[in-house]
């Protein structure tokens, strides 16, 4: 499963958010620096992003579902929530390791990197948050926001 989601993370090229390095250390790259034997971090981090975009979602969707929470502005907010609790999970947990010193003394990984990992780890977030909420299989069981989505609320 880490395979998956270091390809989904990975799936525009690591460069432009963060180091390959913080790649490695995510795939689990141990701290003797020998093997792959460490927390996989990107399975983790993949699992919690789906288990609070759902959340999210059913909060919306499904807990709340009211009809004056149906509004664009409402998706809007329960989208930002999503990337918010996502962003600072996918930073806390890496970078709590780079400060801690608890990884390969030859990867070089950084602030960037923990920041441009929280943002890939967001971005995949509204991304899923968007097809949930679009396809209408999901909504159907919500009485007051079924019709509410990115396209129209």
């Amino acid at each position: 499963m880490n395979d998956f989601f270091a390809s989904l993370y990975e799936l525009f090229g690591i460069a432009p958010f963060y180091s390959s390095d913080m790649g490695d250390h995510l795939r689990g790259w141990d701290i003797t620096c020998s093997d792959f034997i460490a927390t996989p971090w990107y399975t983790y981090i993949g699992l919690i992003m789906i288990g609070i975009t759902l959340f999210v979602y059913m909060l919306q969707y499904h807990i709340i579902d009211r009809s004056d929470w149906s509004k664009r502005r409402h998706w809007w907010m329960f989208a930002l929530l999503a990337v918010l609790l996502n962003f600072s999970i996918a930073f806390t947990i890496p970078y709590n390791a780079v400060q801690a010193g608890e990884y390969c003394n030859q990867l070089i990984i950084g602030f960037s990197d923990c920041m441009g990992f929280a943002f890939s780890n967001a971005l995949w977030s509204f991304l899923l948050f968007l097809i949930i909420t679009t396809i209408p299989v999901f909504r159907q069981f919500s009485v007051n926001c079924s019709h509410t989505t990115f396209w129209k609320p």
